[in-house]
């Protein structure tokens, strides 16, 4: 089995579970993974214990100086750094130099990028100088914000990986880009919990960055609404840069008493906690900016906690719910949501829990992170 280098911007990757999530996963396979990054920040509990972490270096000019001797080396990496416009050619090949001599001293086979970032193209030029195979993942902000030489980025690619099907076909827009569809998965021995039985109130449960993205300044009006004809509470996990102005939408709206907003959890309290909602609710929506989610794994995780997920028709969202497991609304639209919301509440206790019987089976078959390690684990041994 090949040696993967998994390169991210940052590790362990804030409220991004998802990476730890596959490399374990990579690992189970019979992978040996070593996690090369720009920045460490420190230790990660969730990680296994064989996984080698290492932060890159600027290497200092006599190690430039003993690689411009590798002329077929340099050659090499110099044409893929001069084919990225947004970062200097000299900052590629240095930077990506130091990822080279990663790559060697630990024996890597094949590199892995999470993140479009400009983290993707340094990976690139290291991968490129040690000549070895290389791909990508794209995710949200990386993909549709930050957009720097994507298509260059996806043509020096062996392959990429998108996680929702819209994804997938900008990426098949581009000229030479190689693209693989790839549902990121979740740790089912995490997230198996499930509820003791239906419930009576209508308990909802957000997850998430308080950020414009989320929705959460649509949902609170539409919560309002619903409010008027049913009795239902919101308890807001995770904090952000909209903490004051959510927190102030409610007190203006008057629904305070049903809104609990209980800051950042870590991701066990998720896992045993969940469990005892009606349903996730995630009004997830496009940001003036662009940004936006794409495969969201908190979905898949409250599917997998055996509760229903109340969501927008966005992106790879549609993808990951059906009426069987829960119900969609319009992005961005009040009126939509409040009727969501109501249509919810209407139903009865029995119908909410069968929900989330049905996403439990739907996400242990299609979002299983083992087996979707194993895709990737394919695709890599066949390069």
């Amino acid at each position: 089995m090949k040696h993967i280098g998994i390169l991210v911007p940052s590790f362990p990757v804030a409220s991004e579970t998802f990476v730890v999530t596959e490399i374990n996963a990579l690992v189970a396979s019979g992978h040996q993974v070593t996690v090369v990054t720009f920045e460490n920040i420190g230790e990660c509990d969730a990680l296994s214990p064989e996984v080698t972490v290492i932060e890159v270096e600027k290497p200092s000019r006599a190690e430039l100086l003993l690689g411009v001797f590798n002329i077929p080396r340099l050659v090499r990496g110099i044409s893929s750094a001069t084919k990225m416009k947004s970062i200097a050619t000299s900052s590629l090949v240095a930077y990506g130099y130091s990822i080279a001599n990663i790559i060697k001293h630990r024996r890597i086979d094949h590199l892995h990028c999470h993140f479009m970032h400009g983290s993707l193209a340094y990976g690139i030029v290291g991968a490129k100088l040690a000549h070895i195979t290389v791909s990508s993942i794209g995710h949200g902000h990386d993909v549709y914000v930050n957009q720097s030489d994507i298509p260059q980025k996806l043509s020096l690619c062996d392959f990429s990986v998108a996680v929702c099907q819209d994804m997938a076909n900008q990426f098949s827009r581009y000229t030479h880009s190689k693209v693989k569809l790839l549902h990121c998965g979740i740790n089912l021995e995490r997230f198996n919990q499930a509820p003791t039985g239906a419930y009576n109130d209508v308990k909802l449960l957000f997850i998430g960055r308080l950020v414009e993205k989320k929705g959460l300044h649509f949902l609170m009006p539409a919560l309002k609404n619903t409010l008027l004809t049913h009795h239902i509470t919101l308890d807001i996990v995770g904090d952000g840069p909209l903490m004051n102005d959510l927190k102030f939408m409610v007190e203006a709206l008057g629904i305070t008493n049903n809104v609990n907003f209980l800051g950042r959890k870590p991701p066990t309290w998720i896992a045993d906690n969940t469990k005892n909602y009606s349903a996730l609710v995630a009004p997830f929506c496009i940001a003036k900016n662009g940004d936006r989610d794409t495969g969201p794994l908190v979905l898949k995780e409250a599917m997998g906690s055996g509760i229903a997920v109340l969501t927008t028709e966005l992106m790879g969202a549609k993808e990951i719910v059906n009426q069987k497991v829960g119900m969609k609304c319009k992005p961005s639209d009040i009126m939509d949501l409040t009727r969501m919301l109501s249509q919810f509440c209407d139903f009865s206790p029995y119908q909410r829990f069968t929900m989330g019987q049905n996403g439990k089976r739907f996400v242990t078959k299609h979002f299983n992170a083992k087996a979707q390690a194993e895709k990737l684990s394919g695709w890599v041994q066949a390069l």
